[in-house]
């Protein structure tokens, strides 16, 4: 082998040589890097905080109130009907009309039935005359006693007569049974009425009864004479103010609840019967409650919980929630005045994060 291929194959290997230990150096710097790059990642961690909106809870008053769906009806409201016989109408008063008890508000073959009132009172009056002087002949021993028992048994099915007379005069005549407005109707004029049809209905309308429902399990909370509020759907920026009426006693076996009746003053005449609005009732009133955003609470499996901070450090509670609003809960057990509650980035952080506000 010659001087310059010798010269050549020594270069080679020097190359080889320092292009190994340059792999092994680079491969040991890197192991070193890594690890270098998770201890700072890991010393970040322990030091990184996460930024989050407090506030320090301070005790308010607090109402909590029950609403429910209500439907609204005269406090005195009657559908009237047809007369036993129906008949043609002959007259009827217009809707919107203010009536006072035992008017009458329509016309229904009132002539005719007139009549057989009339009849059945002088009936009453012929049977009362015989038994008068058949007692005094019993007295006097003219007559047997059977036959006074008679004549007694004429007298009464004459009054029962005359009471099914009245009460049929008085449905011809639509009579009003209260001081009322005459609402609605579902007859007209010349229109031919069948016995026991619907005709008019009166309500009175200076005071109208808001009609609810409460769920069974929470019909416990309430008690008649309880503050009431009133909302129509159309108009809820209007309140009427009213007191719970009346509670049954029973619960329907259908759909479990317990029907409620709410006493509402009709001052400026808007409201009708028939319309359809919320009912809120005041269970309790409460002078120095915990009341926090009900959407900075955390909702578990295990119950409700909310994040307060101490010593700049998250910390979980556990709570109880006595009653809430739309935006609000009263914290009946878990929070006090002056703990510093997360409202907001409750859901970022857990029991030991470090926080920042």
């Amino acid at each position: 082998m010659g001087k310059k291929a010798i010269v050549i194959y020594s270069l080679c290997a020097l190359f080889v040589v320092v292009l190994g230990v340059s792999i092994i150096t680079a491969a040991g710097g890197g192991q070193k890097g890594k690890k270098s790059a998770e201890n700072a990642a890991k010393l970040s961690a322990d030091s990184a905080t996460v930024k989050v909106i407090v506030s320090e809870l301070k005790e308010m008053p607090f109402q909590d109130w029950g609403s429910y769906s209500a439907d609204l009806r005269g406090i005195e409201d009657a559908n009237l009907v047809a007369p036993m016989q129906g008949g043609r109408v002959n007259s009827i008063k217009p809707i919107g009309a203010h009536v006072k008890a035992g008017e009458s508000l329509c016309d229904i073959e009132g002539e005719k039935y007139g009549a057989a009132l009339e009849a059945a009172k002088a009936q009453v009056e012929v049977a009362k005359g015989d038994l008068e002087r058949d007692k005094v002949n019993v007295e006097k021993g003219s007559l047997g006693r059977a036959v006074l028992d008679s004549r007694n048994l004429a007298y009464q099915n004459a009054r029962m007569a005359l009471a099914t007379a009245q009460r049929a005069y008085e449905d011809c005549q639509c009579q009003a049974p209260f001081d009322g407005v005459l609402v609605s109707r579902n007859i007209e004029k010349y229109q031919t009425v069948s016995p026991g049809a619907p005709t008019v209905r009166v309500s009175r309308v200076d005071h109208l009864e808001a009609v609810i429902a409460i769920p069974e399990t929470e019909a416990f909370s309430y008690e008649d004479g309880m503050r009431t509020e009133f909302r129509l759907l159309q108009r809820p920026d209007k309140v009427y103010e009213g007191r719970l009426s009346s509670l049954d006693r029973a619960v329907d076996t259908k759909s479990r609840t317990v029907t409620a009746r709410i006493n509402v003053t009709n001052a400026d005449g808007y409201l009708k019967p028939g319309m359809v609005g919320r009912a809120s009732i005041l269970r309790h009133s409460y002078k120095n409650a915990i009341v926090v955003p009900s959407a900075s609470l955390v909702r578990l499996q295990n119950g409700i919980s909310a994040m307060v901070v101490e010593n700049g450090v998250a910390k979980q509670r556990k709570i109880t929630v006595g009653a809430t609003t739309p935006d609000s809960s009263f914290i009946s057990d878990g929070l006090k005045a002056g703990d510093k509650l997360v409202v907001t980035g409750a859901f970022q952080v857990s029991e030991g994060t470090k926080v920042s506000f």
